[in-house]
């Protein structure tokens, strides 16, 4: 039994126009709306799923049903072909399947049945093999709240963009919009309320999903502090991120990864929360962002790929920011950094956290995109220096980044589809230099 919703029409949610409901009953009410799928009268399912972290021949399929125990399978498709299957019950109201067997660089319809209903699809790029040296591209997001206040055409246009993969860098949800989520079961309302939002349910039925946490999925700026005066809240907030965003084989507390994209692009996705300091700390050497086994991780990694771009995703600004919450309140940790990446080619930051667009340079000549807000309030940015080359603000936004041959272009994607800034590099000219 199979019932979808026709594209076009999921694409015409992300231009609802805000109605006088409150934020929590228009959300209710437009993701019951969404995800309530009725066969001929006799069946229905309320559900959220999502196809996670694809890579060559592989995806995670992340599921919640409303349905306790409930039977789900998995299917992927190729060509009109299935490619791979599988079946799990939930385990409470959640599940996790990985498709294996895919082939690779092959745009698969990813299907999920929960109580032998259908309710959805997502259509998933598997990863060119690290040898494959055609064009690619990926989407970049950062910070966005369901709430009709930020509704806009942004989803519509990263949709229209067809990137073959979305990363999407923190503040998905927030979790801490009144009254804040404290326990299991007020952050898995918040990152529901996201997940059956229709804008997002288009996007993630558009193509596979990378996604790290900031700060919002637990609190604002949380930081080493928290994990101390807030063990419970804090231990909610990362079962129930775990819950719908698992991975192939979590281990501990790491969550931090790297992915090949074909023979051009690698690219890591930086944890900036769980290991990090207290913001507030002295910054000298004790200091860390990243603590020690990650940033060497990222040193090791980085300086020892053979891909011609390496893509490091951090979900706060390398500088330039407002606040002492990224990494300006980090720079005897970022100034190692940085210079242990002296002499590597096609190095590029890519950042979020502060909802503006920008374009910077600092110190060795590495070069950051700062993107976002997808949609939330705009931030304030402190006065321009001669290091940031470009900014937008009052401005939805996501990036992308399309790298053919030796060219790597980065573009700064708005809520019309206007493609307002974009800026090409060689590898050598992203290539971290001595002063």
């Amino acid at each position: 039994m199979r019932c979808t919703t026709p594209r076009a029409a999921r694409l015409r949610y992300a231009r609802r126009v805000p109605d006088p409901l409150s934020r929590r009953d228009f959300l209710r009410a437009v993701g019951a709306t969404a995800w309530l799928v009725t066969c001929n009268g006799n069946d229905a399912v309320v559900a959220a799923t999502a196809a996670l972290d694809p890579d060559e021949t592989s995806v995670v399929v992340a599921i919640w049903g409303e349905r306790p125990g409930a039977l789900v399978e998995a299917e992927a498709a190729a060509g009109g072909r299935t490619v791979a299957t599988g079946r799990v019950a939930l385990d409470g109201q959640f599940g996790a399947l990985v498709l294996t067997g895919l082939p690779s660089d092959t745009v698969h319809d990813v299907t999920v049945r929960i109580a032998g209903v259908v309710v959805g699809a997502h259509r998933v790029r598997t990863a060119p093999r690290a040898d494959d040296p055609r064009p690619v591209r990926v989407a970049i997001s950062a910070d966005y709240d369901p709430s009709p206040a930020f509704a806009s055409g942004v989803i519509d246009a990263l949709i229209a963009a067809e990137p073959e993969l979305l990363i999407s860098i923190g503040d998905f949800p927030y979790t801490d919009n009144g009254p804040p989520a404290m326990t299991v079961p007020t952050y898995r309302e918040r990152h529901l309320d996201l997940r059956t939002h229709p804008p997002v349910r288009a996007l993630l039925e558009s193509c596979g999903l990378c996604a790290i946490y900031d700060d919002h999925e637990v609190r604002n700026n949380w930081d080493g502090l928290t994990q101390i005066e807030e063990p419970e809240r804090y231990a909610a907030a990362m079962q129930v991120w775990d819950e719908f965003f698992p991975q192939r084989a979590a281990v501990g507390e790491v969550r931090y990864r790297r992915w090949r994209w074909g023979a051009h692009l690698e690219c890591f996705l930086l944890d900036c929360r769980r290991f990090r300091s207290a913001n507030r700390a002295v910054d000298d050497a004790s200091k860390t962002m990243l603590g020690a086994t990650q940033l060497q991780w990222l040193i090791d990694g980085v300086t020892s790929s053979t891909a011609a771009f390496k893509l490091i995703l951090t979900s706060i600004p390398l500088d330039y920011g407002a606040g002492d919450d990224h990494w300006a309140s980090f720079t005897t940790e970022r100034d190692a950094m940085f210079a242990a990446l002296v002499g590597t080619p096609g190095v590029l930051f890519v950042s979020g956290d502060q909802h503006w667009f920008a374009a910077q340079r600092h110190a060795f000549g590495i070069r950051e995109m700062q993107i976002g807000p997808l949609g939330r309030g705009f931030g304030v940015p402190p006065p321009a220096v001669p290091s940031v080359l470009f900014r937008s603000v009052q401005r939805y936004n996501a990036g992308l980044i399309d790298i053919t041959g030796d060219q790597l272009t980065t573009t700064g994607l708005g809520a019309d589809g206007e493609r307002f800034y974009h800026e090409s590099f060689s590898a050598a000219d992203l290539t971290p230099r001595a002063p």
